[in-house]
């Protein structure tokens, strides 16, 4: 969304000024500095600010106004500190450490005196990271404090032994000692250097000429205001601002200021703002409230266009500057509005960022595989040249068939072993020897391409049960960002600020602890914010031409443009934090160092003051708005006190209540745009704009919709079918066609006896997945509570079960000899180590837990064939694979295939016998025989059994191995199946006609149905499962005539099959 605005000049000279009210009133600090460019010239003049983009923006509007800003030099405290501290430092030989060196020797000090006896009751802490942080904190809290207490100072209620302040102060002393081996020294060694020099009046602490100036604002506690105490004694000048009346100027905040001039001073004193600014001079107050933080940010881009606000004169002051700032760019990158944040944006809005997530991540998930792949799908992380053209999705596709799972160690044996089974691959169906060498070799560059990009990640990343130093971790990391693709200019700038980072966490943090703490280490240093391009130092960064400008509460207002919108001003926004410090409470903090520790008390006095403080310079147009709508902690927020204050200044009246301020607020904002706003961002604000009434409803537009957006209009059809009761190509109905579609041709089509119950259970599955072919995804899914599903499971026993009667039976081992036993537990577990390969468990004690279920499982086997003492004369007995076996249904023949556990020759006549390795749900006699169409394997089983052995078939019996089943046998005799052969009849019949509604039970039928997300099926957590098409099917089956079949077949033992 640009905007454009041209100004030409009619004539030769300078063109004509804007118009007057074009640019808001200067505030005063700004007029100081003007004052200040017109009496010094282009003398050097020192600016001393909060931070440097605080500088800047107010020497731009200077600038902007028609003053130069030559000679102006913008700095803060510590680097002007460092600057006159240098000289010293270098005679001295010491050198100032960085904050990572600070990391080392503070953690080097707190090892050593929680080695101590007297502080043995931290032991237990001494390895996780919030405590050692906050020991950190404290220290540097001290340390800038200008605080030594002493070693033995007293301790509170708990004695000295365990006293919390003894212990910090004993860690601070131990790290001042280490400071001195090296002639090192930190930030507040180098500011009492400075601090000294200034006090001593030498001569090189600054030119005699250098004018100082100091902006309201800067720090009156501590190092900080000591230096700062001291510039002043040499000179230095405080220039005024803007006055904040009605609350005390907080101890810790250098102050001065110029007669009000301006409402926004009057923000805690109304009454005062009644008498003493006229009315003509107040600038505009607008408030709003908001759902959510992204219907509140599109409320400030639509009233900065409805006020007719170039973007360039619209600054955002965030109270949270990562929600908003996150929102923010989620919103204007769509639409083409420019937007500079003066805080930067989370590293993790970059692909770098997303990386270096992902891959802790990817870790602390155990390695799973589906975290990696989806990097790789999205072209985040690339392998190394030549393979570096592979694209993303393929070598995902490639990743994904290696079934790896979770696992370290799994990621390269499969790749591996992979690679080592290429020339083992096989011709397809229609595939020549050519077409074969050619997919040898594009599946062996792919696999070569993800060892490529794997092998050396996991080589850098260190172990993870053991004890790893932060400085391991980050070489990890590092390894990680040498694959992560190019990226935009911004991505460049993040990865290189990352490398940074790591570079140094290399070279001094090297502390030994647990691979978790060290990771935490890590990413601590490595939430970092990332400016524009390219940009260098530290936030804030300085506003841009033609941009949106964003920023955060406390650099705020500082740009004078005309349009300040103050957002996320909810009850929590301003004040912050109001916990006391873990380790030094407000009582330790009142006695070691009174007046240069700030209370809790005082920093909320101090964030109050600081917002009072940006409100009072701002000028133009004010808008302040909150969201009322936590979605993470699911509760509505209120408003803060500012905000009340804000509309009593607004509205010149003291007396206002929440109540007051409440019924001001009016409407809601929302993805509805107000009725008093004619301004519309995009398509989808034209739309609801369309759509909405003025009181906030809903027309009903589907209609419209539909037209303009087929495909909608298509999900909206498919609603409104499963609303009526007429059947449709929405409810399964898809009826015949011409020519013939796949599933006409019944008579050529091959059932598994599988295929047929899904037909009868679901046809809307059979749909799915035998016609439609839309298999559900194969990934060996993570679960800490289970290793194998019931499948794999399944699958395990009924392997074991065949080569233990095959093995036995070849061997001459009879089932009542101990060598059974032992012969089938051997199998089971060497078939456990090879699905362990194949599924990966998550943990070894779960393995462990899992395999002596199996083995539990496999004694009830061996159990039950000792009771029995079968004959059997086939195992694991495949029909239809290799020639066609036709059985008949109805008056037809259908093809059939299948794998039959196990044949018994009873003498005269032969049993089918299939295992069940669940629990028999669903096999009692309640069920029938038939269970209305959903059991169909022991009919078509008998029945291929009878064909192909040319004997007959008395029974089938499904047996239940298990302890979980108990060994039941659950039996069908021939006469119960004699009319399945018109049952199968039956659902083809529906089959032909292109009749596939979903099942009438979704109770049963879907809950653990593949296809749940298709449908919307879903189930609660009290375990009741709800579908919307299957509900449809059971409230028309007794009417509606497409689903007689349907009501045939679940009816098919209660009423006496005609025929």
């Amino acid at each position: 969304m640009m905007q454009l605005y041209l100004d030409f000049d009619t004539g030769r000279g300078r063109s004509a000024p804007p118009p007057p009210g074009d640019r808001a009133s200067a505030c005063v600090l700004v007029q100081e500095l003007e004052r200040i460019a017109r009496e010094h010239g282009r003398a050097r003049k020192i600016l001393i600010a909060r931070t440097r983009g605080e500088g800047k923006e107010l020497l731009r509007q200077v600038a902007l106004r028609g003053h130069s800003w030559t000679g102006f030099e913008i700095n803060t405290p510590r680097p002007l500190a460092t600057r006159i501290a240098a000289r010293s430092l270098v005679r001295a030989g010491r050198h100032v450490i960085d904050a990572f060196d600070e990391h080392a020797l503070e953690e080097r000090a707190i090892d050593e005196v929680v080695a101590l006896a007297r502080f043995a009751r931290f032991r237990e802490l001494a390895e996780k990271t919030g405590f050692r942080d906050a020991l950190r904190n404290s220290v540097a809290t001290l340390r800038m404090g200008g605080i030594r207490p002493p070693l033995d100072a007293p301790g509170g209620a708990g004695g000295s032994r365990f006293d919390k302040r003894a212990l910090v102060t004993r860690v601070l002393a131990r790290y001042e000692t280490l400071l001195r081996p090296g002639n090192r020294t930190d930030t507040a060694g180098m500011l009492r250097t400075a601090i000294r020099i200034l006090a001593r009046d030498e001569s090189e602490a600054l030119p005699a000429d250098t004018r100082i100036f100091l902006l309201p604002g800067l720090p009156g506690r501590g190092l900080e205001g000591r230096f700062v105490t001291e510039l002043r004694r040499r000179g230095a000048v405080l220039l005024r601002t803007d006055p904040v009346e009605g609350l005390k100027v907080p101890r810790g905040i250098l102050w001065d200021v110029a007669p009000p001039q301006s409402p926004g001073s009057y923000l805690h004193a109304v009454n005062r703002c009644v008498a003493e600014i006229p009315p003509a001079a107040v600038d505009r107050i607008e408030l709003f409230t908001a759902a959510s933080v992204y219907d509140e940010l599109r409320g400030v881009l639509r009233r900065a266009l409805e006020m007719g606000a170039r973007w360039d004169e619209v600054e955002i002051v965030a109270a949270d500057p990562w929600s908003y700032g996150s929102a923010l760019h989620a919103l204007a990158g769509p639409m083409g509005v420019p937007v500079n944040f003066g805080v930067g944006l989370p590293v993790e809005r970059t692909r770098p960022g997303r990386v270096v997530s992902t891959y802790f991540r990817w870790i602390e998930s155990g390695f799973q595989e589906s975290l990696l792949r989806a990097l790789i799908e999205a072209g985040d992380v690339i392998p190394p040249r030549p393979a570096h053209r592979l694209t993303g999705p393929r070598l995902a596709r490639a990743l994904r068939r290696l079934r790896i799972g979770w696992g370290r160690d799994r990621h390269l044996a499969r790749i591996e072993r992979a690679l080592g089974d290429v020339d083992k691959l096989r011709r397809r169906r229609f595939e020549d020897e050519e077409r074969l060498e050619r997919r040898k070799v594009r599946e062996r560059d792919q696999l070569s391409a993800l060892q490529a990009l794997v092998r050396p990640v996991l080589k850098a990343t260190p172990p993870t049960d053991g004890r790893v130093s932060p400085s391991r971790v980050a070489a990890g990391v590092k390894s990680m960002l040498e694959r992560v693709a190019p990226g935009t200019d911004t991505d460049e700038t993040a990865r290189q600020r990352l490398l940074r980072q790591l570079e140094r966490i290399e070279v001094a943090v090297k502390r030994t602890t647990d691979f978790a703490s060290a990771s935490a280490i890590v990413q601590s240093y490595l939430q970092i914010r990332i400016p524009a391009p390219r940009t260098e130092g530290l936030a804030p960064w300085s506003s841009a031409p033609g941009h949106i400008y964003m920023t955060d509460l406390r650099h705020g207002g500082a740009t004078g443009r005309r349009f300040t919108f103050v957002v996320g001003l909810d009850a929590r926004s301003v004040l912050g934090s109001l916990h006391e410090d873990p380790l030094i409470g407000d009582e330790e903090r009142f006695r070691l160092g009174p007046g240069e520790l700030p209370l809790a008390s005082e920093r909320a006095a101090e964030a109050r003051f600081n917002f009072a403080q940006l409100f009072a310079r701002l000028r133009g147009t004010v808008i302040v708005s909150y969201s009322c709508w936590n979605p993470a902690e699911s509760r509505e927020l209120t408003p803060a006190p500012e905000m009340l204050q804000a509309l009593r200044l607004r509205e010149r009246d003291q007396t206002l209540t929440f109540e007051d301020l409440s019924q001001h607020l009016g409407l809601t904002e929302s993805r509805l745009p107000r009725p008093g706003i004619d301004t519309d961002l995009d398509a989808s604000d034209v739309w609801l704009r369309a759509l909405a009434t003025d009181t906030g409803r809903l027309r009903d537009g589907l209609g419209a919709i539909s037209r303009s957006f087929p495909r909608l209009g298509k999900g909206l059809a498919i609603g409104e079918a499963l609303v009526n009761d007429q059947p449709s190509v929405h409810t399964g109905f898809l009826g015949t066609h011409s020519p013939p579609l796949s599933y006409h041709n019944i008579a050529d089509r091959m059932f598994s006896a599988s295929g047929l119950e899904t037909l009868g259970t679901c046809p809307r599955r059979f749909l799915f997945r035998y016609v439609i072919r839309a298999f559900a995804p194969d990934d060996p899914e993570f679960d800490p509570d289970r290793w194998l599903n019931a499948m794999e499971r399944g699958s395990l026993l009924h392997a074991v079960y065949e080569e233990t009667l095959k093995e036995a039976a070849a061997r001459g081992i009879e089932a009542a000899a101990d060598h059974f036993m032992d012969l089938a537990l051997r199998l089971v577990d060497r078939m456990g180590a090879v699905a362990l390969v194949n599924t990966p468990s998550p943990s070894a004690a779960l393995h462990r837990w899992e395999m002596e279920e199996l083995r539990d499982d496999v004694r009830s086997f061996v159990e039950m064939i000792r009771e029995e003492s079968p004959r059997w004369t086939e195992l694991e007995w495949r029909f239809g694979m290799d020639a066609e076996t036709r059985i008949q249904a109805g008056e037809e023949s259908v093809l059939v295939r299948g794998v039959v556990d196990r044949v018994d020759d009873h003498g005269t006549h032969l049993r089918v016998v299939d295992y069940k390795t669940g629990g028999g749900y669903g096999y009692s006699s309640r069920s029938g025989v038939y269970n209305g169409g959903r059991r169909l394997q022991h009919f078509v089983y008998t029945a291929a059994v009878a064909a192909l052995h040319d004997r007959p078939v008395d029974a089938m019996e499904y047996h239940f191995p298990t302890r979980r089943g108990e060994n039941r046998i659950r039996g069908y005799d021939a006469s119960q199946l004699r009319h399945g052969g018109h049952l199968v009849a039956s659902l083809l019949e529906w089959m032909s006609q292109g009749w596939f509604p979903a099942t009438d039970n979704p109770r049963d039928d879907c809950r653990y149905c593949d296809y749940k997300e298709v449908c919307g099926a879903e189930t609660s957590d009290w375990g009741h499962t709800s579908c919307g098409v299957a509900e449809w099917t059971a409230r028309n089956l007794e009417t509606a005539g497409e689903l007689s079949l349907l009501r045939r077949v679940r009816n098919w033992e209660n009423e006496e099959p005609v025929f």
